[in-house]
């Protein structure tokens, strides 16, 4: 695979202090920015995890201007394509990405969506198997997003139950700190016991009470 970098732009991109970070001399770092520039995914080290699907590490930037990112991580490793690699839900703030999970003895399916909330520093999941290359997330509304098809002839082809048209209330994802997003994937495991970000826990709970006063009226 040989991927072709996208165009920057006037985003400043140090690559020399980004964790791990290797040139490589048969792939090239892809960038992305979402809706009006909110956004730049700096995707690096991207390779070939098993046969025709590629993954790599990530940075997420707010400032076009300034080379320091909000995400970085030289171990977590993100899904690949070329012609798109993630989500984005603007009003609930939020990048949706695929972790591969694959793990030897674990119950847990081996490829869920990884949702980032960049400015609240935290990150949650979405528990998935290999079928989510076939799906995206449409958001519908703030914190609340809709299962959509992708790619709706190859997932009619593996003879799975859908999930197509499933409505998700990001609220009631366990969120955690992006200062642990290194041990990700153990987190997703559960072989790592680490506390909810109690930041978004309140925003959550807000957003409960605020949802059952609204139908009391």
């Amino acid at each position: 695979m040989k991927s072709k970098m996208t165009e920057t732009k006037d985003w400043k991109i140090d690559t020399s202090i980004l964790n791990a970070y290797q040139q490589s001399s048969w792939t090239n770092d892809y960038f992305s920015e979402t809706t009006e520039g909110r956004y730049g995914v700096y995707m690096y080290n991207i390779d070939e995890w098993r046969m025709m699907s590629y993954a790599g590490l990530i940075a997420v930037y707010t400032n076009k201007d300034h080379s320091e990112s909000l995400v970085n991580s030289g171990i977590t490793r993100i899904w690949f394509d070329s012609g798109k690699t993630f989500d984005y839900a603007p009003l609930s703030d939020c990048l949706i990405f695929r972790m591969p999970a694959y793990k030897d003895g674990s119950t847990k399916p081996d490829f869920p969506f990884l949702l980032i909330k960049p400015r609240e520093k935290v990150f949650a999941f979405i528990e998935w198997d290999s079928a989510s290359i076939y799906y995206g997330l449409n958001e519908i509304q703030t914190e609340k997003l809709i299962v959509k098809e992708v790619h709706p002839k190859d997932l009619s082809s593996v003879g799975i139950i859908k999930r197509t048209g499933e409505i998700i209330d990001i609220t009631n994802l366990v969120w955690f700190d992006i200062k642990n997003f290194d041990q990700a994937l153990n987190i997703y495991h559960g072989e790592i016991d680490k506390s909810p970000n109690e930041i978004l826990l309140k925003k959550i709970k807000r957003n409960w009470w605020q949802r059952l006063l609204s139908r009391e009226r």
